[in-house]
């Protein structure tokens, strides 16, 4: 039976009202329960996240990246996982930084794991997918991060940034600027102004999520065996146009994997798709030329692929 009959089949079954009523009693119970399971985890990482915002982002990154290269990398690696900014939020405080001096190495790594992770994103994958999946989606993201910001220490300066974006005396600028100041109103405004946003997303994927719960396995990956080389290919490159922010892809790649896609695949989704995102991808453009930014896409798909061919076989 071929993928379109298969298809047809499964729509034309909507026509038995049994079957109808059926599943669209189990669709709206799968919303509930993915709902229930996952927004506990939306409020805590919406408050966590909104917190870290009031923290002097941008002073304490110039303080750790102005040093030893290498260090410099490892630290912007670790910042850019905790910040809290989104990443076109993080666009202004890389121009900031590379106009104070600081290099482009620990600029690249730091604007990698900020794309890729956050304090809140991580939560909610422990609430989706469990801890092994979570760490290992982090660990995914400290290594690439880090390798890619080395590559780009290597490479000249011209071949990455668009222009000369050095301002003079900017490293004092930001050494001096003060603290700002946490009010609970401003809080309370920017956690609920985030949860809407994540609410949103997260409502568009458990709604996907409970969609695919529905599907026969056999419309879902075909021929293709997600526990193969080939499989993990295909979850990697569908991982840039599929992947929704805000977290609203967790609870679909929680379905995928109920229903049998392997752990690897699922990992090679999560690891291109935040960073492939083209709203991060125009704002990684603002600030680095196109020959970097594709070289920077073609590392990150072999970088996906190969760990989620490690996770696969292990």
């Amino acid at each position: 039976m071929t993928f379109l009959t298969e298809l047809w089949a499964f729509f034309a079954s909507f026509a038995d009202p049994y079957f109808l009523k059926a599943t669209v009693k189990d669709f709206f119970h799968g919303l509930w329960i993915y709902f229930k399971e996952l927004y506990p985890y939306v409020i805590l990482g919406s408050l966590l996240g909104e917190a870290l915002k009031f923290t002097s982002w941008t002073k304490l990154i110039y303080r750790f990246t102005v040093g030893h290269p290498r260090l410099a990398v490892l630290m912007a690696t670790v910042l850019g996982i905790l910040s809290p900014l989104c990443t076109y939020g993080t666009v202004p405080v890389l121009i900031s930084l590379y106009g104070a001096g600081v290099g482009v190495a620990p600029l690249v790594s730091f604007l990698a794991a900020s794309s890729m992770m956050n304090p809140q994103l991580f939560i909610m994958s422990v609430g989706g997918l469990g801890w092994e999946m979570a760490l290992w989606r982090l660990l995914c993201v400290f290594v690439f991060s880090y390798l890619v910001g080395a590559l780009a220490g290597l490479l000249p300066e011209r071949f990455a940034v668009r222009s000369s974006l050095r301002e003079q005396n900017a490293g004092e600028d930001i050494a001096n600027r003060p603290k700002k100041q946490f009010t609970l109103r401003a809080y309370a405004l920017a956690v609920g102004k985030n949860l809407l946003f994540v609410t949103r997303m997260m409502l568009l994927g458990i709604g996907i999520a409970a969609f695919i719960d529905l599907l026969p396995m056999s419309l879902l990956f075909g021929e293709v065996d997600t526990n193969t080389v080939w499989g993990v290919i295909a979850a990697a490159f569908a991982g840039i146009p599929v992947y929704a922010c805000g977290g609203g892809t967790i609870p679909m790649i929680a379905s995928l994997m109920a229903q049998g896609m392997s752990k690897g695949s699922a990992l090679a989704f999560l690891t291109v798709g935040p960073a492939t995102r083209i709203t991060s991808l125009a704002a990684i453009a603002t600030v680095f030329k196109k020959r970097f930014l594709a070289l920077y896409v073609a590392v990150l798909l072999l970088f996906s692929v190969a760990v989620g061919v490690l996770l696969t076989v292990l």
